[in-house]
């Protein structure tokens, strides 16, 4: 039985909140840039710019997605990280997981919207 000193999945712990914060934090940011994306896009139909082209619709497309990709990834680092170090992993983990499954969520959204 583990002893209340290495009780390694209290959800008391303060990285357990950080890596909720974070998750959520980064979650509304890609969220919000594809939102933004989006709303942008939109406002294209009529206009020949150059903020409407397709290599500029391709960037704002996949903005949203790679920085929940590279946010999912950073909350992986941290999980070995604190595994390593003997601390509690398992909120980090499931932060990068959040992260990754609404990364291909907003992928799937943002593609057809933002490109076609």
């Amino acid at each position: 039985m583990l002893s209340p000193t290495t009780d390694r999945f209290r959800d008391d712990d303060p990285s357990v909140h950080q890596a909720a914060r974070f998750g959520l934090i980064m979650g509304s940011l890609g969220v919000g840039v594809m939102v933004i994306a989006a709303v942008w896009v939109k406002q294209c139909h009529g206009f020949d710019t150059a903020a409407c082209t397709m290599p500029y619709r391709t960037v704002l497309a996949f903005a949203g997605p790679l920085l929940l990709f590279s946010s999912g990834v950073w909350a992986f680092v941290r999980t070995y990280r604190a595994w390593r170090d003997d601390e509690v992993w398992w909120a980090w983990q499931g932060a990068g997981w959040f992260l990754l499954l609404l990364m291909s969520i907003v992928l799937t959204m943002s593609l057809p919207v933002l490109l076609f």
